[in-house]
């Protein structure tokens, strides 16, 4: 992990004890109810601390799960583990979720890789991350490094995944007073036509494909021009 397990702790913190940390789930959890409004299936997975947990609700899965290797003893169900190999059966997630997990390891290409390997055919895979020319970018003295959007979406088409949907949010910068923060509301309404450039962060949302079955044509080698067929039925002897 670029920082290691005291920065996920940092962060983990600063989303669950601090105003800013709450306004970005709550801007998250608002845009992922309109990314899977009309997706359905069994098991979703979040990669992640235990902060972000909640946004596991917003989706119709009967089974949440958190992966984090901070420990969680909520009622989400709980995978204690790091982010290098997922302990999860290949093909067997129907959703997963990255909220800014990438910009917390040495090769987040390495772990997207992970992600998509235990997604099922036509499976999703959501990926939340800041913005490196919006004004949430300072955020990066508690992250790792920010990832361009254009790098995850090549990232998921090389892993056979198609886009189906982004988004962008957070137009207000982040300020820490309360008052003046929900006073600044109107340019989340206005931002993505005026400076839709400078958004905070990033969502993006891929299915993954489903590979065809190639028939394979049998080649007979046998010549058949030789062969005798009996149209006698046995038994029935003709009269």
């Amino acid at each position: 992990m670029a920082h290691g397990y005291r920065t996920l702790q940092h962060w983990n913190q600063w989303l669950t004890h601090q105003f800013l940390g709450g306004a970005l789930l709550e801007a998250e959890q608002q845009v992922l109810t309109g990314l899977l409004d009309r997706h359905y299936g069994k098991q979703a997975l979040l990669i992640g601390v235990p902060g972000q947990a909640a946004l596991l609700n917003n989706n119709n899965m009967a089974c949440h799960t958190l992966i984090s290797p901070i420990h969680h003893s909520k009622q989400t169900a709980y995978i204690e583990a790091d982010f290098h190999d997922l302990p999860i059966l290949t093909g067997s997630i129907d959703l997963v979720l990255l909220p800014h997990t990438l910009e917390f390891v040495d090769n987040p290409r390495q772990l997207l890789s992970e992600a998509c390997r235990i997604i099922k055919p036509e499976g999703l895979i959501v990926i939340f991350g800041f913005n490196p020319y919006g004004a949430w970018r300072w955020r990066k003295k508690t992250v790792g490094s920010l990832i361009q959007r254009h790098h995850v979406k090549n990232w998921l088409k090389l892993a056979e995944f198609y886009l189906e949907k982004e988004s962008s949010f957070l137009y207000r910068p982040p300020i820490e007073s309360v008052g003046v923060y929900q006073k600044l509301a109107f340019l989340e309404r206005i931002g993505g036509v005026l400076y839709p450039l400078l958004a905070g962060a990033y969502a993006v949302v891929a299915r993954a494909k489903v590979i065809p079955l190639t028939p394979i044509r049998l080649q007979w080698k046998q010549n058949l021009s030789n062969i005798r067929i009996s149209t006698t039925i046995p038994g029935n002897i003709a009269r």
